[in-house]
């Protein structure tokens, strides 16, 4: 690793613990990027270990990258516009999104129904909580993904951060946060701005992977097949490894409250995906992974909890 190329991050993102133990190895392939972003792809071959803290159990990268604007210009990827559109069209995360959107109804009650969805994407979660009754917006930095967003939903799509937003005055019943929190770092501080733009009252929804489950996953998968290299986050694109411990706490640490934490919803494959038969079948598991995982007590701390839906309030 050049010491020019990162800075060392000392203490414990969560915990600020400075007992860190290495776990893993990130690897960077920027090749593609050759053209694109020249001083990007200048970071191929580079490595970083992945360090757990003693104390509380979170896992985070022993240095970042000092290149300006890292993450923001490995995320300018140029998708294209059928890409996009089959994203749109793509059910794969419908369960996930329907069980988030049934559980905040819940916790709010009837007559409180905006939301904000942070990382937008193509749209496809803000039209089905539309038509679900709710008044939404979503914010989307990437500009393709939020101009498709826009044009496909008809919804307001911001180009703006959650303090720009709380700067601005908006506040919303409901946050969402899926698939997101794990690419960002210094989580509490992320949590901590988002805090300002639920309105009191109101409800954060945040779905990430389960850290310890999806690495235990990647060394076994690893042992199985000799010529496969287990990877949870080459190009650091997940800096936040979560056990549901430490995302509870980060919850609370940004001054939430009543945050709950249990296995997420899994991804449904769908039918361009796969063989009908192993499909069906990857189905199955992953079904029967959650409803057991949810059915048993503890059961985010479990190996049938590859991913953390976790849900907290801000105060009145």
């Amino acid at each position: 690793m050049m010491a020019t190329m990162f800075t060392p991050v000392p203490a414990c993102w969560i915990c600020t613990g400075t007992r860190l133990e290495a776990v893993h190895e990130a690897i960077f392939e920027f090749s593609t990027y050759a053209d694109q972003d020249p001083e990007l792809a200048q970071y191929t071959d580079q490595h970083v270990a992945l360090v757990r803290c003693a104390e509380c159990g979170f896992t985070q990268p022993q240095a970042l990258p000092t290149l300006e604007r890292y993450f923001a210009r490995m995320y300018d990827q140029r998708w294209s516009e059928e890409w996009m559109a089959r994203e749109y069209e793509s059910g794969y995360k419908d369960l996930i999104f329907r069980t988030v959107l049934r559980r905040l109804a819940r916790n709010l009650g009837p007559s409180r129904r905006t939301l904000l969805d942070l990382g937008a994407h193509v749209g496809r979660f803000l039209r089905m909580a539309r038509d679900a009754g709710w008044t939404t917006e979503g914010v989307e930095l990437n500009p393709q993904t939020a101009a498709f967003a826009a044009a496909a939903t008809g919804l307001p799509i911001h180009r703006a951060d959650a303090a720009a937003l709380a700067d601005a005055g908006h506040r919303y019943d409901a946050v969402t946060f899926i698939d997101v929190l794990e690419h960002i770092p210094d989580p509490v501080a992320v949590l901590s701005s988002i805090r300002h733009v639920v309105a009191p009252g109101g409800w954060l929804a945040v779905k990430v992977p389960n850290g310890p489950v999806q690495l235990q996953k990647e060394l076994w998968r690893a042992r199985i097949f000799p010529s496969y290299r287990a990877t949870v986050a080459d190009n650091l694109v997940h800096v936040n490894h979560f056990t549901p411990s430490t995302l509870g706490r980060a919850m609370l640490e940004a001054g939430f409250v009543n945050a709950r934490v249990e296995p997420a919803a899994p991804e449904i494959v769908q039918s361009g995906d796969a063989r009908a038969v192993r499909r069906h079948g990857m189905n199955t598991t992953r079904r029967v992974a959650y409803a057991l995982g949810r059915g048993l007590p503890g059961g985010a701390g479990t190996p049938l909890a590859l991913h953390l839906q976790a849900y907290a309030q801000v105060p009145q």
